[in-house]
């Protein structure tokens, strides 16, 4: 099992050269703790670069058992020697305030906490323990959503400073390497309440699906892993149309019309990456509101307002969008 972590992250350079600081996301559930276990055995792998390790661990103060789950997070790490850092938040608060899902929530608020971590500790990387299972239970659940090819082809190996180290393993795996080696994790309770989308996806849809196909999770996370090459290759070249065409004055962009590419799947992520840039990301506009911008690209007229953010109109050949404060 090692051998095989070894390969997928050499394979998928997701460590430096020279010395590696390693945050490990880790909640004490079983994909989390065996992902600890593995990177601990790196430090001693002398074909590897040095190797230092912080466990985070985000107590979101969501269930009764939270404390007791940090309280076996931190002894865990103490026991392999181990940096621990921890913060918590009350996320049911939170939710409420801004009116999130607790999903959302939650992801919000630990997302937040792992990138405060990573100046803190000056860290060159955060691993996440997602598996194969993760990927095809997000694709189900963007599919079902309507995203586009970006949403299908999420949780990429590697994303900004985040890694995820054993995305090809299933969770089947990974929970009879723990068995086999009698090593301790916790279970979530809330994972089997189906009033969490992921969970019913996982517990209902993946069960009926694997009646019509009984190798759905490897089937899917293939199929993501192929949609990731397309998407980079879109990606990147909507990255040279992006450079080559926007400029950026103030609040507002100006995307010169006769640099874009012709395609809508280029323009409408110039536009995206425009709109992200004056807004500083706070601006996420849906496919309907994205598409009647990229429309006035086409026509070489018009004018649309969205939401009462933002203004985008024709002028002199060029796309304008404008941040209204």
């Amino acid at each position: 099992m090692y051998k095989r972590v070894k390969q997928f992250i050499i394979e998928n350079n997701l460590l430096n050269m020279d010395s590696n600081n390693i945050g490990i996301g880790v909640s004490g559930g079983p994909d989390s703790i065996f992902l600890m276990y593995m990177l601990e055995k790196f430090r001693e792998d002398t074909t590897l670069p040095h190797i230092n390790l912080t466990v985070l661990h985000f107590n979101h103060k969501i269930r009764s058992e939270s404390d007791m789950d940090e309280l076996f997070v931190k002894k865990t790490a103490d026991a392999l020697s181990i940096k621990f850092y921890s913060e918590s938040f009350d996320v049911p608060d939170f939710a409420k305030l801004k009116k999130l899902s607790l999903e959302d929530a939650a992801r919000i608020k630990r997302y937040d906490f792992f990138k405060r971590a990573t100046s803190q500790f000056n860290l060159n990387s955060v691993a996440i323990a997602h598996t194969k299972n993760d990927v095809s239970e997000t694709f189900l659940i963007n599919l079902l959503r309507g995203s586009g090819l970006d949403g299908l082809s999420s949780m990429k190996v590697k994303r900004d400073f985040y890694i995820r180290p054993i995305l090809f393993l299933t969770k089947e795996e990974i929970l009879r390497f723990l068995n086999y080696h009698n090593i301790q994790f916790l279970t979530d309770k809330t994972n089997s309440n189906q009033s969490f989308l992921r969970n019913k996806i996982r517990l209902s849809l993946m069960d009926n699906l694997k009646m019509y196909n009984s190798n759905i999770v490897n089937t899917l996370y293939r199929e993501n892993r192929l949609l990731n090459e397309d998407c980079k290759f879109i990606n990147d070249i909507a990255e040279e149309n992006f450079l080559y065409a926007a400029s950026f004055i103030d609040n507002s962009a100006v995307v010169d019309i006769s640099r874009l590419s012709d395609y809508y799947a280029i323009r409408s992520r110039v536009i995206s990456k425009s709109i992200k840039k004056i807004g500083n990301s706070f601006y996420s506009l849906s496919y309907n509101n994205i598409k009647r911008i990229v429309d006035l690209t086409y026509k070489n007229k018009g004018e649309v307002f969205l939401r009462g953010i933002l203004r985008a109109y024709i002028k002199n050949g060029n796309l304008v969008i404008e941040a209204l404060h």
